[in-house]
């Protein structure tokens, strides 16, 4: 499902493995890091990304640690 219709770009911070958000001006920024953000796209699925979501909702911070697929 991945590859057909469930998947989706999220925006990682590299640094501390929190998910990035877009600010009022439209740049990428991470609300822990601040300015010293490494910030990459990284595709996941859906129900991956609400499972974060609802996770998040109840107080339940997750990192997520980006590596190379080698």
């Amino acid at each position: 499902l991945l590859d057909e219709s469930d998947g989706i770009v999220e925006y990682i911070c590299n640094k501390c493995g929190h998910v990035a958000m877009l600010d009022r001006r439209g740049f990428l920024r991470c609300s822990t890091c601040k300015g010293g953000a490494d910030i990459h796209p990284v595709r996941m699925s859906y129900a991956f990304k609400l499972l974060v979501d609802e996770l998040k909702s109840l107080g339940v911070i997750s990192r997520l640690k980006l590596g190379d697929l080698t």
